[in-house]
């Protein structure tokens, strides 16, 4: 220190002066160690940290720094800060006569030197010292920047470049890895202990405390040092851990942010906030059935971009780090209408073709497989349109002994379903969904009968490409979306009230793997694609949880949010659709070619429902007319002595007959209800 005051008077120069960036530039180059997943607006879903070698967050203003941070920084490094220009020439001095009398010499380098240091790595200590030349440089460095910079630019450079304890770099870094907080909450006891730390970013517990009592009694002489013990046993207990604000998307974050940079994706951030919270809420409520996980997929049918990718129910879960977007898992009932599709291709089948719902025995070359229904109940003939819609697992069996193994094996491999064995490998089970799939497949699949059957993949980022391929032409999608979206036709086996049923008419299918392992809700409108998986990633089976009580309800709930607003147009028919209707006012559609002109009679539920009055009507009362000679009818499909009429609770009479009732004013709810009372059919309506 000495001979540097011997060159500052002889003017001695090493060099050419280190030029300093101007503070603008320095935040440009400055980089945080964590990346973001950003969304398709540029909100942060995710902070994930990939650089390793330092720990640094954000770069912080002065007015976001606490002001006990900054006096404490003051007193402990630069008390003449505001007063000098870059150099404290009585520090420097004082540090002179304590080395001439023979003691060890304090540092004397300002805040502004420091932060010369901090810009030039040609300044930093060698072997934990600086040269002659390089502690001159410094001088010569602060000078510069004093002559530059404001001396509020100079102390936000330092704060957020200065090294505390560790690797962390920075006051961001520091406050919220040890304390949990941003800087400006900073205490003045947190303050403190973390000024302490710059002197000796490596020092022992007991030297941090040594420091951090001697600047605790500047500020406090009267008290002891106990609660400054405490904060530094407290700091030294734990390692430092930094939480971040921003841990949505996590499973998409650690596959997307491999190299140390930000990346935007086409998620949408209040699509992907929605999806998890209403993920996590349904299966709370499930969780006394023993269901810990579930995932989400949301797709934009229009641009092929993913919207939300949840893959796993988080802190519920069993075991977050598993993606349940890409993990295997059997496919129950999904795969069903993949099947029918190549049926109706091939015109094996139309939506109107009887099928025989009972029991069979097929030999395979492992034994005899016997398929059962879901509940073990079967139901004779039923049209092929029944048998999709309430997903009979018989008459899929004998679909796929009409179309055959290798074909439709071959049409899930041109669906990009994975891993594919063997068609001997399945067998017959394959209709049931005995292959192993991801929610990504499945997704994918179904947005293909939305895309008028062209398969298109996704994308989540903006540099990946898509590759439309034809799978099913437009006719057969149309069916199977018609099909889908059939209450009446998924009755026999769900009811006409259920969480499938929509106000806008989405197709959707449910699926239950072997002793409820697991099970899908995916179903689609023109504009997305969402589907939901639940379950549990350890293979425990659930309690007594089907599709529609798992995950139907939050598919319900996602897609509501996404077709809230949104003007729904009923799909039109392709050209080679023909729709024909019976005699009996019955219709139906038609590939081109296959046209049937007298409708099977087939006894079934898909007709057992409230036919007058139709939902949300309005019904005028004339006042010309005495009131005992105004009736409305209640009218169902089918005359079913067995089935009552409930009216605003109450059992009002049976539907063996026409029903014929005495107008009231106000708002009723009439409801179709078997022996049972369950309810088949509900309708709400107004008198006036």
């Amino acid at each position: 220190m000495i001979f540097t005051i011997f060159f500052l008077i002889l003017g001695f120069n090493s060099g050419e002066v280190l030029s300093n960036p101007i503070l603008d530039n320095l935040k440009a180059k400055y980089v945080s160690s964590e990346s973001n997943l950003l969304d398709r607006n540029g909100k942060i879903l995710h902070t994930l940290r990939t650089n390793t070698k330092e720990r640094k967050l954000n770069w912080v203003s002065l007015d976001e720094v606490s002001q006990n941070f900054i006096d404490t920084i003051l007193i402990a490094e630069d008390k003449r800060f505001f007063e000098h220009r870059g150099v404290d020439w009585l520090a420097l001095g004082s540090g002179i006569f304590r080395f001439i009398a023979g003691y060890s010499p304090r540092g004397a380098s300002t805040i502004t030197m420091q932060l010369s240091s901090f810009l030039n790595d040609e300044l930093k200590p060698i072997n934990g010292r600086r040269s002659i030349s390089q502690k001159w440089n410094q001088i010569l460095g602060a000078r510069r920047l004093e002559e530059e910079w404001t001396k509020s630019e100079i102390l936000e450079a330092y704060v957020n470049l200065v090294n505390f304890k560790g690797e962390l770099i920075g006051i961001d870094s520091a406050s919220r890895g040890y304390f949990g907080k941003l800087p400006h909450g900073l205490s003045q006891i947190e303050s403190i202990v973390l000024t302490s730390m710059i002197k000796s970013p490596s020092g022992s517990k007991e030297r941090i405390l040594q420091r951090s009592c001697y600047l605790f009694k500047f500020f406090n002489s009267e008290e002891d040092c106990s609660s400054i013990k405490e904060k530094v046993e407290e700091v030294y207990s734990k390692n430092y851990k930094i939480k971040h604000p921003y841990r949505n998307a996590f499973h998409l974050a650690h596959k997307l942010l491999t190299i140390h940079s930000d990346i935007e994706t086409t998620l949408d951030f209040n699509i992907q906030i929605f999806a998890e919270l209403a993920l996590k809420k349904h299966l709370t409520n499930l969780k006394n059935q023993n269901v810990k996980d579930g995932a989400i997929l949301v797709k934009d049918n229009k641009t092929n971009e993913i919207l939300a990718y949840i893959g796993s129910s988080g802190n519920l879960s069993s075991s977050m780090e598993v993606d349940g977007v890409l993990a295997k898992r059997q496919a129950g009932s999904t795969l069903k209408p993949f099947l029918y599709a190549l049926a109706f291709e091939k015109k094996y089948i139309t939506p109107l073709s009887t099928l025989k719902d009972t029991p069979i025995e097929i030999q395979s070359g492992s034994g005899l497989y016997i398929p059962n229904n879901y509940k073990d109940n079967y139901n004779g003939d039923v049209q092929s349109r029944i048998a999709l819609g309430s997903s009979l697992n018989i008459p899929a069996i004998r679909v796929l002994e009409l179309v055959g193994l290798d074909e439709f094996l071959g049409i899930l491999e041109k669906l990009n379903f994975t891993n594919l064995k063997e068609p001997e490998h399945y067998g017959f089970s394959i209709a049931l969904g005995s292959l192993d799939v991801s929610l990504w497949e499945l997704v994918n699949a179904y947005s293909t009968f939305a895309n008028k059957g062209i398969y298109t993949g996704s994308k989540i980022t903006s540099l990946e490409s898509i590759t439309p391929m034809p799978i099913y032409s437009p006719a057969v999608s149309f069916l199977i979306s018609d099909i889908l979206s059939d209450r009446g036709a998924r009755a026999l086996t769900f009811g006409l009230n259920s969480p499938l049923s929509t106000r806008y008419g989405a197709s959707v299918k449910t699926g239950t793997s072997k002793d409820m392992r697991d099970n899908w809700c995916i179903g689609y409108t023109e504009n997305f694609t969402v589907g939901v998986w639940v379950g549990n990633y350890t293979g425990e089976p659930m309690w007594n949880v089907s599709g529609i009580t798992g995950s139907a309800p939050i598919w319900l709930e996602v897609m509501n949010f996404l077709m809230e607003n949104k003007k729904i147009l009923p799909p039109s028919p392709p050209n080679d659709i023909v729709e024909i209707t019976f005699s009996n006012g019955k219709s139906e559609y038609f590939l081109k070619g296959t046209e049937v002109f007298k409708y099977p009679e087939i006894n079934s539920i898909l007709y057992n429902y409230i036919e007058n009055p139709i939902q949300d009507s309005f019904i005028a009362i004339d006042p010309d007319i005495p009131n005992t000679h105004q009736k409305v009818y209640f009218k169902a499909r089918i005359l079913n002595p067995h089935n009552s009429w409930r009216l605003n609770g109450k059992i009002v009479g049976d539907t063996s007959t026409l029903y014929l009732w005495e107008p009231q004013r106000g708002t009723h709810i009439l409801e179709l209800v078997d022996n049972k009372f369950k309810v088949i059919d509900k309708v709400d309506f107004i008198v006036k």
